[in-house]
């Protein structure tokens, strides 16, 4: 076998492969046996069927199984003659138009490869951390939310008639006259709360029932907006017929020591206990907040310093997995992903970016001789099991298979190579 590869970009290869005549009639004799095994042609017995009868009836088909194995055999050793490691499947260009006995088979396969990267103007980045500290008025703030959160709605006594300011009980139902097929079925249309206030009944509010009576119904001409969250609801015209099924006023909790309370929380029994709890939660949402930022800092002076080609190979890997994982989440959630949309704009770009980035910090990481050994592993196994209270038997399963284990080994080292950065940055705070 002989191989060649040409350099068609810093991430694509064309990797040129000729197999020798020997070799191509040793997969013909091979493929032509198996054949005669398992054809019936009247008036032979099995295995008994001459070659001149089996190239006339099934040449053409033997000849395309022997084109296809002939690549999957000798793919991998060509790419080991190379010293080529592809990031995904390569894409077969055949020079001849079929394989031929008794003359060599070439073919082409064009290959991504990750790009040979030398990063440069990674030490001693300037980079701004956000401040931490946390003000009165944000935990007020958060108290504010807890206590609105926790007002319920009661019944309106001696009053029938709906005014401004008002909550509303109400059964919704929607008729789409110019809709053609089966129209989406609402959910929650049944006991809905609405506000009587300013706005739409797809924002929870219907002002149109001022003045309605509780057994009284109306009908809403709607059109609904372009960016609908439902696809097929999007632009539509359709009346909405609902129904006054009982009026409630919001009643909101006094921010005391009763709330508190009520709220069940372990150790908590005073606004001053959770006061405290509130800042806490807040500091530390703050300090993930911050050190995420202070990573998008790095991944952009990175990213600006060392423009390099991505193989799109591996950008297509990691949307499939974006939207395998956004789809779960939406079906865990109860919503038909049918009716949920995405911007395959955006989410190309952010998938080219992390590409990039993972890439960068791998280089990173092997340039400074940044590892991740056995021992670090297996330490990481283990914090990750008591933060997650999860059996170390269990979290060790997740990793058993060599290549996960790698994967992790992989992860492990981007990371050591984002904390060689940021320690090694110039860091502003405010």
């Amino acid at each position: 076998m002989k191989t060649q590869v040409e350099e068609l970009s810093p991430v694509v290869r064309r990797l040129t492969v000729e197999v020798e005549p020997e070799a191509v009639e040793a997969a013909f004799e091979k493929a032509y046996r198996g054949l005669g095994r398992m054809v019936r042609v009247p008036g032979f017995r099995p295995g008994k069927i001459p070659r001149r009868i089996l190239e006339q009836r099934y040449g053409e088909e033997v000849a395309r199984d022997v084109q296809e194995e002939l690549v999957r055999e000798t793919y991998p050793g060509a790419l080991d003659q190379q010293s080529l490691l592809p990031v995904a499947e390569p894409v077969i260009e055949p020079t001849n138009d079929r394989v031929i006995r008794g003359q060599p088979f070439r073919y082409r396969a064009r290959v991504e490869v990750t790009p040979k990267l030398a990063p440069q103007g990674y030490t001693g980045l300037k980079l701004r951390r956000k401040p931490l500290a946390v003000g009165d008025a944000e935990v007020q703030a958060e108290l504010d939310k807890l206590q609105q959160s926790m007002a319920t709605l009661v019944p309106i006594d001696g009053r029938q008639v709906a005014v401004e300011g008002d909550w509303a009980l109400v059964d919704y139902d929607l008729a789409l006259p110019a809709f053609k097929g089966e129209p989406p079925k609402l959910s929650g249309n049944r006991d809905a709360p609405v506000e009587v206030t300013a706005g739409t009944l797809i924002e929870g509010h219907i002002p149109e029932l001022r003045g309605v009576e509780v057994a009284q119904s109306i009908e809403l001409p709607f059109t609904f907006p372009e960016d609908y969250k439902i696809d097929d609801l999007r632009g539509q015209q359709g009346v909405f017929t609902v129904v006054l099924k009982a009026l409630r006023r919001r009643e909101v909790p006094p921010l005391d020591d009763e709330l508190v309370k009520d709220l069940d929380e372990p150790g908590l029994t005073t606004m001053a206990e959770l006061s405290a709890r509130v800042r806490e939660r807040l500091v530390a949402e703050r300090a993930v907040e911050s050190q995420r930022d202070l990573r998008r800092q790095i991944e952009q002076a990175l990213i600006e310093a060392n423009p390099f080609e991505v193989p799109q190979a591996l950008v297509s890997r990691l949307e499939e997995v974006e939207l395998r994982t956004l789809a779960q989440q939406i079906v865990q959630a109860g919503i038909d992903p049918k009716t949920v949309s995405y911007d395959e704009a955006k989410l190309h770009e952010q998938s080219e970016r992390r590409v990039r980035a993972e890439l960068l910090y791998a280089a990173i990481a092997e340039k400074e001789g940044l590892t991740a050994a056995d021992a670090d592993v297996d330490a990481e196994l283990e914090r990750v099991a008591r933060e997650t209270d999860t059996p170390l038997s269990k979290v060790k399963a997740r990793y058993a298979r060599p290549a996960d284990r790698q994967a992790l080994r992989e992860k492990m080292r981007r990371d050591k190579a984002l904390a060689f950065l940021q320690a090694g940055a110039n860091i502003e705070e405010g």
